[in-house]
């Protein structure tokens, strides 16, 4: 198991496994829709040497005391062009009861949405990173590894 972390500044576009955000949706081209996954699940990837990519979806603003914003969490293993999403608890058990096909449309795939600085801080810490980057441009992501 590796100890340690690091975190890479990427433009959305360099993340590996995906060359934009609409690769996160599935649409009727798609080949095969991304796997999602629930926190016990993204846990699991984490455990197995994967990344984590933090995406920044909306640049945040502070409000009060507050940083809100929106990010996403994506795993991605270094070895192969593999990735997964986190997505809401319920949505992962509707798509473990639905067979997959390429008829499902975007609108039955609701990902994670981290709204705060703290909720993704919290959520990372979570997953055992104990330094983490949070980045504050839309489309640019930060790569955590354990």
């Amino acid at each position: 198991m590796r100890t340690g972390y690091r975190y890479v500044n990427l433009t959305l576009s360099k993340v590996s496994g995906f060359a934009s955000w609409e690769d996160l949706t599935v649409n009727n081209e798609q080949k095969r829709p991304p796997d999602v996954v629930s926190v016990a699940g993204l846990q699991d990837v984490l455990d197995s040497g994967w990344h984590l990519h933090v995406v920044c979806r909306k640049a945040p603003e502070l409000r009060g005391y507050q940083w809100h914003g929106s990010w996403y969490l994506v795993a991605a293993n270094p070895e192969s062009d593999e990735w997964v999403v986190l997505v809401t608890a319920r949505e992962r058990q509707r798509a473990k009861n639905e067979v997959r096909s390429q008829s499902r449309s975007t609108k039955d795939i609701e990902f994670r949405e981290i709204k705060t600085a703290s909720g993704l801080i919290s959520l990372l810490t979570e997953f055992g990173f104990r330094n983490v980057g949070v980045p504050t441009e839309e489309g640019s992501s930060v790569i955590l590894a354990r």
